[in-house]
């Protein structure tokens, strides 16, 4: 009998995990450069073509989360008459408490890693424009606005950038202060952001 689609995507998930999980140790006990593939479907007991199936790439294991769904939801199911800022602002601060704080040594690895290894720092530049894309359209949809609309993409683009230097501060220096202290002292700054 075959299994339930919700208990395969669950192994599905757990695999995944698992697979972040030992390349991540793997990139911090050997480094990044000087660990392969290959070594770490030996720590999951894996082969290559299984690996590639859940990551395209090595550097996909350190960038592949679930956190941008779960930020979908609450921008889009928020008050469309409520400020962006404050509807930022809530959204993070749930991410925080849901999510990231329960993986906060896991993910606090992953960035220094970003912050430290060129071509990963250097693929989550390029990761940047889809990211703001992304924002663009969500922002768009929320305020009812044309998603090439000047204040819409400078919306978009300032939110990213703000999440992403908070986020990579936050990481080159060891998780200090308080990331949900640094969120609000970004969007703090952010006087008058509106759509």
């Amino acid at each position: 009998m075959p299994a339930r689609p919700d208990l395969r995507e669950m192994k599905k998930a757990k695999t995944r995990r698992l697979l972040q999980q030992e390349a991540l140790r793997l990139f911090l006990e050997q480094g990044y450069d000087n660990t392969t593939v290959e070594q770490i479907c030996d720590a999951v007991d894996i082969s290559a073509s299984t690996f590639f199936r859940y990551f395209p790439t090595k550097e996909d294991v350190i960038f592949t989360d679930d956190y941008d769904p779960l930020a979908e939801e609450p921008i889009t199911a928020r008050d469309p008459s409520e400020p962006i800022r404050d509807v930022v602002r809530a959204t993070l601060f749930d991410l925080l408490e849901r999510r990231i704080n329960q993986d906060r040594e896991t993910m606090l690895a992953r960035l220094k890693l970003v912050s430290r290894v060129q071509p990963l720092r250097a693929r989550m530049w390029q990761q940047q424009e889809g990211r703001v894309a992304h924002t663009t359209a969500l922002l768009a949809n929320r305020a009812g606005k044309d998603a090439n609309a000047y204040e819409v993409r400078l919306t978009a683009a300032v939110l990213i950038a703000v999440i992403t230097e908070t986020l990579m501060y936050w990481a080159e220096h060891d998780g200090e202060p308080d990331l949900t202290d640094l969120f609000s002292r970004a969007l703090d700054r952010l006087v008058g952001l509106s759509l």
